[in-house]
């Protein structure tokens, strides 16, 4: 088949070398019909059927394209023209005897021939031309060693073996059949050398579920096969690369099977293979549970000296040997992670896997809340809490009870403060506030926080009782109540410590304070709280008057007796009016003073008188009091 071959080329050769077209008339000859551009040809002869012509004698007008522009030559100087373009043209020659005749004229374009340059061992290449241009093909090694010509087929190779190592120049020239031999060659630079080195996948990369990306590196005239295995190391051909560095794999499962690749350094000459370290894809896996994200993997259990871990784009953690699972606990719920592996294979591949996403949670109740104090004041109630800081709330809900039993939703907050402007202490409203975390998960109901209800009366000696509810609110408690008692302008007037007990007992003179109010203060046992209060109770004391009911002013007799006066605590000011049994005023006083039974120096006779009483006190009330006083003389 060989000695076949070489005979064609060698007829081809001897064909084209000796060969001169004629006319299609036969009247002419060219040296050649078709070349690639720029192409240049000659009228060898143009009387091959006459004597004389295209002479000085007989001229003749030669059109070298066909578009009509003909011009009168001489024959042999003028018959040679070049065409700086490819395309088929009609080369005419106009006898002035005999009329025209012509010739196909093909300028291919001058394309240099693709070829391929492959290094083999022991100082060996093989050529494999991949241009599908030409019909004929020449090699020249760059040793000195002739010219190898090779027709056009789909493996158009050749191989050489040069005499040792070293830097060669290899060119191949394309040629169409009887064509001249004037296209451009391609020269390639090759270095010979005696073992082909050992290939090496750098990267493996994941780009989606069904792509993997192989990144390689690339050594000059190598071939490369790249072979695949699915779930195990039984591997089959997928590809052969050349002249790249890089080559993309589709059509792939990635989250149902894991993918091995090795790359080998291809010698066609002796069809050797020097294979690379296997690298391997991962079939990745993440499962969200409450409070850990898992990540497990899949790969060949050979060749992996540490797996990577990044989150969110940056290195999380690094695991040496050959791990297959980790689990993320340092997460915060409803936060979106993301995870990445990077496995490191012997010999320094790198296989990234795809990435995997998903939004953390956790089902952990947050602690209800134990501790709530509450302030009561005239807009109502304040409560203010603490809340296990290992918790961050979104909305805290206050619920609201006017009876032991059932609580309602009253309002949100969303600080550790809620006011109750609705508040009475009257209704007997206790509370329970509970909260929504940032993990969307809802604490327990606190237990019950009902603010301190004070009760207060006074009976006719100005003596006070007062009476309150225990506070409820604290885990632990409260250490001791404290009563405060306040005068008229909000002035603490004094402070009373009665221990755990729920009532009290004011029975001390306080002659100066005719309004007084009082409030109980809670402390906590825990001294990190803040103390709650209950409502103000304000009371009024009595002015309580005392006046004689009858008096002697003859002074026989004591000397309280002798005079009538109108007397009692708290007064500001005091008219003192006395009317006769006819209802004649007979005596006045707006400035305390008594009344000696006398009308305007004359003693009144003994009877029965009647006195009213216009009095302000310091509460600022104005009273009106009466009665009868009986005038005795002895």
């Amino acid at each position: 088949m060989k000695k076949l071959t070489f005979l064609l080329v060698m007829i081809f050769l001897m064909g084209s070398l000796h060969a001169q077209f004629t006319s299609r008339l036969g009247r002419f000859q060219v040296d050649q019909v078709r070349g690639c551009a720029p192409f240049t040809i000659n009228i060898t002869t143009t009387n091959l059927l006459t004597t004389g012509e295209c002479t000085g004698l007989i001229p003749c007008l030669v059109d070298y394209q066909g578009n009509g522009n003909s011009q009168q030559l001489q024959f042999p100087a003028d018959f040679k023209f070049t065409y700086l373009t490819g395309g088929i043209y009609k080369l005419v020659v106009l006898y002035g005897s005999i009329g025209p005749d012509d010739i196909t004229i093909t300028v291919d374009p001058n394309i240099q021939p693709a070829f391929e340059v492959y290094t083999c061992s022991n100082s060996q290449v093989s050529i494999k031309v991949t241009d599908k241009n030409y019909d004929q093909y020449s090699i020249n090694f760059g040793d000195g060693s002739p010219v190898v010509q090779i027709p056009f087929s789909n493996n158009q190779v050749a191989q050489r073996s040069y005499a040792s190592n070293g830097a060669f120049n290899i060119s191949v020239r394309g040629r169409k059949l009887n064509a001249a031999n004037n296209c451009n060659s391609l020269t390639q630079p090759f270095q010979a050398i005696t073992t082909l080195p050992v290939s090496q996948i750098t990267a493996l990369t994941a780009v989606d579920a069904s792509t993997l990306k192989l990144d390689f590196a690339q050594l000059p005239n190598i071939q490369y096969k790249l072979e695949i295995a699915v779930n195990s190391i039984n591997f089959q051909q997928l590809q052969t690369l050349y002249g790249v560095n890089t080559t993309t794999i589709s059509s792939l499962r990635l989250d149902d099977n894991y993918y091995c690749f090795r790359l080998s350094s291809f010698d066609p000459c002796t069809a050797q293979n020097s294979y690379s370290n296997p690298v391997c894809s991962h079939k990745f896996t993440l499962t969200l549970s409450s409070d850990l994200n898992k990540l497990d993997w899949i790969t060949s259990s050979g060749g992996v000296t540490s797996v990577a871990v990044f989150r969110d784009k940056g290195l999380y953690t690094s695991i040496p040997g050959t791990p297959i699972t980790y689990s993320d606990n340092g997460i915060t719920c409803n936060i979106t992670y993301c995870y990445q592996l990077k496995s490191t294979f012997a010999g320094g591949g790198v296989s990234t896997s795809l990435e995997k996403c998903g939004k953390s949670f956790t089902t952990i109740k947050p602690t209800k809340i134990l501790n709530t104090s509450a302030v009561v004041s005239g807009n109502g109630v304040q409560l203010s809490w603490l809340q296990d800081p290992a918790f961050s709330s979104t909305n805290y809900t206050i619920l609201r009870s006017p009876n032991p039993t059932g609580y309602f939703p009253l309002g949100s907050a969303a600080t550790t403060n809620y006011q109750d402007n609705s508040y009475a202490t009257n209704s007997r409203f206790c509370y329970k506030i509970n909260y929504s975390d940032q993990c969307n998960n809802k604490s327990n109901d606190s237990d019950p926080i009902c603010p301190i209800r004070l009760q207060g009366a006074m009976n006719n000696k100005n003596e006070i009782s007062l009476s309150w509810s225990d506070y409820s609110g604290w885990l632990l408690g409260i250490k001791n109540y404290l009563v405060e008692k306040y005068d008229k302008s909000g002035t603490l007037i004094k402070t009373f410590n009665v221990g755990t007990a729920t009532s009290f007992f004011d029975d001390q003179p306080d002659p100066k304070n005719q309004l007084v109010s009082y409030r109980i203060v809670a402390v906590p046992t825990d001294g990190a709280l803040v103390s709650s209060s209950s409502n103000q109770v304000e009371l009024t004391k009595e002015i309580n008057l005392f006046f004689p009911t009858a008096f002697s002013p003859d002074r026989k007799g004591p000397a309280e007796n002798e005079v009538f006066a109108v007397n009692g605590q708290f007064i500001v000011k005091l008219e003192v009016s006395i009317f006769d049994r006819w209802g004649s005023l007979i005596f006045y006083t707006d400035k305390n003073e008594p009344w000696d039974g006398s009308q305007l120096g004359q003693p009144m006779p003994i009877a029965s008188y009647v006195w009213t009483a216009n009095i302000t006190d310091l509460a600022g009330r104005s009273l009106k009091r009466s009665g009868t006083v009986i005038l005795i003389r002895k």
